[in-house]
C-alpha cells in the first residue's frame, strides 16, 4: 500500500524531542517499513496548532487526497492528535477522506477503523485529545486570571512609555525613556484641552519630526493609548474574549491597581475622558 505521512508540531511542543518532526518521521518510516508500505510523500506543518484545520500543509494534503490521480490509499500519522485536536474536524475530514477511499492511520495508536471496536477506540482517542486541549486552555486562562489579579503581565508588548521587566517567573512594567513618558503626558493634556484624534496625531507627528524620529502616529493609535488604564498604574486583563476575540463587558474586566508606576494622574485621566465622552455624544453618526 502507498501512504503519505503527515507531521505536525505546535510552537509549544517544538522543544519536545519525542514530538519533534525528525522523531515523528523516524517513527512513521519504521512503522511503514514493518508493514511493507511505501511512503510516497510527506506534509509538514511546523509551529501549527491542531485546534483548527486552517493549516497550510494539512489543507494541501486534503486537496491531494481529493485528486482522481492520487497515488496513495492512506494518511499515516504519529498520533491522532497530530491530525487534529478537534472532534468536529476529525469527523468532517475523515468523512471527506473516506469518500475518496483514503484512510487515516496512526503508528502509535493503531486501531481497526473498519470494525466496531476499532471505530469506538478511535473515537475515544479523539475525544480524549479534545478534552486535553479544552482542559489545558481552561487551566491556562485560570492561571492568567490569577496572574492578572496579582497585577502581573499576561502577555503581549508593554504599552508605549513602559518596558517589560522580568523578576523570576513574573513580568511587570517599568518606566521607559523620559521622551516617551513626556509624550504620553502631552497626549492626555492635549486631549483634556479638547484636541481631537486627528489633530492629536498631526501634532504628535510634527513633534516626532522635530526630534528626528521616524515614528508616525495615527488617530486610532492615539485613541487606543488614551483608553489604556496602564498609564494610571493599573493592570487590566480580559478586555477581549479568549474564545472569539470580541470585546467583553467592562464588568468582566479584571483590573488591579497600583501595579507599577503611573505616568498620569487620576485627575488628568478624568479630564481627558470627559472631553472624549462629550466629543462622542456630539459627533454625528
Amino acid at each position: 500500500m502507498n501512504v503519505i505521512i503527515y507531521l505536525r508540531v505546535s510552537s509549544e511542543q517544538q522543544a519536545n524531542r519525542e514530538l519533534s518532526i525528525p522523531a515523528q518521521r523516524e517513527a512513521l518510516e519504521r512503522f511503514a517499513a514493518d508493514k511493507g508500505w511505501t511512503i510516497v510523500d510527506e506534509y509538514i506543518d511546523e509551529a501549527k496548532s491542531a485546534k483548527t484545520a486552517d493549516r497550510p500543509e494539512f489543507q494541501r494534503m486534503i486537496a491531494a487526497a481529493q485528486q482522481s490521480d492520487k497515488n496513495f490509499q492512506a494518511i499515516l500519522i504519529h498520533k491522532f492528535d497530530r491530525f487534529s485536536r478537534s472532534r468536529e474536524d476529525h469527523i468532517v475530514y475523515k468523512a471527506l477522506l473516506k469518500k475518496q477511499d483514503v484512510s487515516v492511520l496512526s503508528a502509535s495508536e493503531p486501531t481497526e477503523p473498519d470494525t466496531p471496536h476499532g471505530l469506538l477506540l478511535e473515537g475515544m482517542l479523539e475525544v480524549i485529545s479534545e478534552f486535553y486541549n479544552m482542559n489545558l486552555k481552561h487551566e491556562t486562562i485560570k492561571g492568567m486570571k490569577e496572574n492578572a489579579i496579582q497585577g502581573f503581565h499576561c502577555g503581549g508588548r508593554a504599552p508605549y512609555g513602559y518596558r517589560l521587566h522580568r523578576s523570576g517567573s513574573r513580568v511587570t512594567y517599568v518606566l521607559g525613556p523620559d521622551e516617551e513618558i513626556q509624550t504620553v503626558k502631552l497626549i492626555f493634556q492635549w486631549a483634556a484641552e479638547g484636541t481631537g484624534g486627528k489633530k492629536l496625531a498631526r501634532m504628535l507627528n510634527e513633534l516626532e519630526a522635530s526630534r528626528g524620529s521616524e515614528r508616525r502616529w495615527s488617530p486610532s493609535t492615539v485613541l487606543s493609548l488614551l483608553g489604556n488604564h496602564a498609564y494610571l498604574g493599573y493592570r487590566t486583563w480580559n478586555k477581549k474574549s479568549e474564545v472569539n476575540g470580541c470585546k467583553n463587558d467592562p464588568n468582566e474586566w479584571i483590573m488591579a491597581k497600583n501595579c507599577h508606576a503611573p505616568i498620569i494622574s487620576e485627575q488628568l485621566w478624568q479630564a481627558a475622558h470627559e472631553v472624549l465622552s462629550t466629543r462622542k455624544i456630539l459627533k454625528p453618526k
